[in-house]
């Protein structure tokens, strides 16, 4: 099988993002959620196929959604320089999605040219947030600033009087990214429930930037407010810093 899905258009990718592997729920699945983030989508059942058919793309892919157990490090590097001299794409950055490996094949993928993973459960905004990594320039240097990672828990936040639930999209130590339809106006003083520190545990932020649907501007994130942490305490900062290295090692490989 080999098929171009188109997106709506404001797809928040440049070019297509390339999806391998047989038909599966797991590739049923990936496909709806990059068709729901409006990203262009190529399908392939393997890395020879989309070679082989190369063609027919059309637009040059610019990211590699690829089955882990069907990567094969000797030929990868190989394979992937073929594909993009096929296609013209000027970068073609993958991203290993399966179960997580041990370290000796973890090394291997390594070699191979592979450093970005979706292993393990991930949900839709670590999906997201592997895709916008990828498709950054610096997608393989390391991270500057607070380490980041996604994060899928809801939440509620307060502010003079007022209630919001909202959804974390990215989590670190000096900041958050919340997911909701009507963020607070930049500025806004607000505190917050942190459920991964306790039911009971709530912080003071501050908003330093919000997106609305139709924004053109941070059109890779979705609606929502970014917000700035207050001082934490050494616990708190503990207790995130130890969740982002749990949640980096299934991104990373």
């Amino acid at each position: 099988m080999l098929t171009l899905q188109s997106a709506a258009t404001g797809s928040t990718a440049r070019d297509p993002i390339l999806l391998l592997g047989p038909d599966s729920q797991l590739q049923r699945a990936l496909a709806g959620e990059l068709h729901a983030m409006r990203c262009p989508l190529l399908r392939a059942d393997s890395m020879q196929h989309a070679i082989d058919r190369a063609s027919r793309f059309g637009c040059p892919p610019s990211v590699l959604l690829i089955p882990e157990d069907s990567i094969r490090p000797d030929s990868f590097e190989a394979q992937r320089a073929e594909l993009q001299i096929r296609t013209g794409s000027p970068r073609l950055i993958p991203i290993a999605v399966g179960r997580k490996p041990d370290e000796k094949r973890r090394s291997a993928l390594r070699q191979a040219g592979i450093h970005l993973a979706l292993f393990g459960r991930f949900g839709r905004h670590a999906l997201r947030f592997q895709i916008n990594r990828a498709l950054s320039r610096y997608a393989t240097r390391a991270p500057r600033g607070d380490q980041r990672a996604p994060a899928e828990w809801r939440t509620r936040t307060y502010s003079a009087g007022c209630q919001k639930a909202v959804r974390c999209y990215s989590l670190s130590i000096g900041g958050a990214y919340f997911v909701t339809p009507r963020p607070w106006i930049v500025g806004t003083e607000i505190s917050l429930e942190m459920p991964i520190a306790g039911p009971s545990r709530t912080l003071d932020g501050r908003i330093l930037y919000s997106k609305t649907t139709g924004d053109s501007d941070r059109s890779n994130l979705p609606s929502g407010m970014a917000v700035a942490f207050g001082p934490l305490s050494p616990r708190l900062r503990k207790v995130i810093g130890r969740n982002l290295t749990e949640t980096r090692h299934g991104l990373e490989v």
